[in-house]
């Protein structure tokens, strides 16, 4: 599964380079994305179609584990969604967010305490969410990570944007869709 994870999260960072004057609104085809996973439906605005990956089912706890990815040389959209299992309740919001901010962290080689994340709390269509940011180095440019952490119906949701700042087409597309998120199914 972690390997999957580091290629989509890696992968765009090898991939990125100038790209002119180049448009986002030239480019892409903007669209929602609609994901539904147990009982929660979630609506993610996106510069492309995206898919599963239909080989990770399981987590590490073997609670069901879905993820969502797409991704180019200007931009990235990854989306995972994680579901309680007998034995096996999901974590707290907080500790939801810093676990996936550990991963993307390992993923990128940074650990421990240098890894500099701004954590907000937010509301993500009218539910409770965390967002974290990261703006980093790689590979001579600086990527900027935006992830959204929340939970609704029993599913744990990790949505991250990123881009890099050699990309002036990544940075128009993040404007356009980086936390246009809708929950269809809310609690209640």
């Amino acid at each position: 599964m972690k390997q999957y994870i580091i290629a989509l999260g890696l992968g765009m960072m090898f991939l990125l380079g100038g790209c002119g004057n180049q448009q986002a609104i030239d480019t892409y085809s903007f669209g929602q994305k609609v994901i539904n996973v147990g009982q929660s439906e979630v609506i993610v605005d996106s510069p492309f179609d995206f898919g599963q990956l239909d080989k990770i089912v399981a987590n590490d706890k073997g609670q069901p584990f879905t993820v969502y990815a797409g991704l180019d040389k200007n931009y990235g959209v990854f989306v995972s969604a994680t579901q309680a299992s007998a034995g096996a309740p999901l974590l707290s919001l907080e500790e939801s967010a810093k676990i996936a901010q550990q991963e993307l962290g390992k993923e990128l080689g940074q650990t421990g305490a240098n890894v500099p994340w701004n954590q907000e709390k937010v509301q993500v269509d009218g539910v409770q969410a965390i967002k974290s940011t990261l703006a980093t180095n790689a590979n001579g440019h600086k990527v900027g990570f935006t992830q959204y952490t929340f939970i609704n119906k029993g599913v744990l949701w990790n949505i991250r944007y990123s881009y890099s700042d050699a990309s002036p087409v990544g940075e128009e597309i993040n404007q356009r869709v980086n936390g246009h998120i809708q929950i269809t199914k809310k609690e209640g």
